[in-house]
């Protein structure tokens, strides 16, 4: 692991070189700390969402309305990941800072708009804010300190699809992930 400002700096898993706002089809997973449980169970095959993965699906649904040069081909919120199939259509000719919600100008400005990065922070940052948010209400209902906890793991695994076979691959893997749940190697349970 490399130093930086004295400091392990992880390695990017990203594909060096590549634009990742470029027009090209991104498999995305995005695990929760620690591989915790928080956005429901499986029940019979089937992923049931609790108050957390409510509003991870409400999120992702304003994700697809917002990124109107995106589509997302497949995704499924699962108790501990989500995964993302996302096809950006047409990169966007512009030179505004892409927002989306309370999402830090800090966070946003480090990374290139329209891209997979700056996608996954804002959405990151939005979700666990949200989430922060939902519990320290019931904390304060039940006169118990703040909340504040890390929900996802801080790297994000991804993938170009290249061509149609990985793509269907991809796409039934993520259609059939709550029937495979316990085959699941991110299921830790």
């Amino acid at each position: 692991m490399a130093l930086f400002k004295n400091r392990y700096k992880t390695e990017s898993n990203r594909l060096k070189n590549w634009d990742y706002s470029r027009e090209a089809i991104y498999f995305i997973i995005l695990v929760t700390q620690n591989r915790e449980c928080i956005f429901g169970a499986i029940e019979a095959g089937k992923m049931i969402l609790n108050a957390n993965g409510k509003i991870i699906e409400t999120e992702l649904l304003k994700s697809i309305v917002i990124r109107e040069h995106w589509f997302f081909h497949n995704w499924i919120i699962m108790p501990n990941h989500i995964h993302l199939l996302i096809e950006i259509v047409s990169p966007i000719q512009t030179h505004d800072v892409e927002t989306h919600c309370s999402a830090s100008l800090q966070t946003i400005l480090s990374r290139k708009p329209n891209s997979i990065s700056s996608f996954v922070a804002i959405f990151k940052s939005v979700t666990t804010k949200q989430i922060n948010s939902q519990h320290n209400i019931n904390a304060l209902q039940c006169d118990s300190t703040e909340f504040q906890n890390k929900i996802w793991q801080s790297n994000y695994h991804d993938h170009i699809v290249r061509n149609y076979n990985s793509f269907e691959k991809i796409y039934h893997y993520i259609k059939n992930n709550p029937k495979n749940w316990n085959m699941d190697s991110i299921n830790s349970y």
